[in-house]
């Protein structure tokens, strides 16, 4: 008697169960949260990236230090972030 192999399991795509092995890096998913209407709080962030709340904070900082202009208002689930306008390029 031999045993039955199991089938194999189907998996999902790389770009659909890990952004970042699609080539969209960590920065690009940030911006593009920021970019919504609706912005993002740090705790959508912090689900999103399984960052801690200092980490978020200092992303965002750095996307202001690439030139970003960020805005930071006050929501239900606490501050608010969202870009409001594209940097110059120059």
């Amino acid at each position: 008697m031999t045993k039955a192999t199991p089938s194999p399991k189907t998996k999902e795509p790389a770009c659909v169960s890990n952004p970042a092995r699609a080539g969209i890096t960590r920065p690009e998913q940030l911006r593009k949260l920021l970019k919504r209407k609706s912005g993002a709080s740090i705790t959508e962030l912090q689900d999103t990236f399984d960052w801690q709340p200092h980490t978020a904070r200092a992303a965002i900082s750095g996307l202001r230090k690439a030139g970003e202009i960020v805005e930071r208002s006050a929501g239900e689930a606490g501050a608010v972030y969202r870009i409001i306008k594209q940097p110059a390029k120059g």
